[in-house]
């Protein structure tokens, strides 16, 4: 495969948590693990993540809390929270604060989480293409304002319009 594999940050302060999301994910994402939100961001600092997999309940900063400094920093890996927990203030918060893309609750199933995290990478994927598509069409438009004005031009002059 020419393209390299989506990368995927999990965070989660229990290391079996981990090692599942891992072996679960690791066939379709290249994972990334951290143990707590201050490993996190060493790791969003130093890799290209798309998205980030956070447990809500961790000691330290809590999910909502990493996240929303992950949209402050990286805002374009989409953010993701996983918890065992239904708080609905946690679940506002995220939306609110955090920007989260979806609230996962604990127990996952597998087919569920890998549906989710590949349609996360394509709003990713969707993102950047958008990004892209608009800094072209700015940096093009001065060259058509340009193109329309000079066949402007031109009809005026073979139509004896000029003056």
């Amino acid at each position: 495969m020419s393209q390299s594999l989506p990368t995927v940050l999990v965070v989660d302060d229990e290391v079996r948590s981990q090692e599942a999301l891992r072996r679960t994910l690791e066939e379709d994402f290249t994972v990334f693990t951290a143990a707590s939100a201050e490993a996190a961001a060493v790791i969003m600092a130093r890799e290209w993540v798309h998205i980030v997999l956070c447990d809500q309940r961790m000691p330290g900063a809590s999910g909502v809390q990493f996240l929303t400094e992950v949209r402050e920093k990286w805002p374009d890996a989409v953010r993701i929270i996983i918890s065992g927990y239904t708080d609905s203030e946690d679940i506002i918060a995220g939306i609110n604060e955090a920007g989260i893309y979806q609230y996962l609750l604990k127990p996952w199933q597998p087919e569920q989480l890998l549906l989710t995290l590949k349609s996360a990478a394509n709003v990713w994927r969707l993102q950047q293409n958008n990004q892209r598509l608009s800094l072209e069409l700015r940096a093009a438009e001065p060259v058509l304002a340009s193109k329309v004005e000079m066949k402007y031009e031109r009809v005026k002059r073979e139509l004896g319009l000029d003056g």
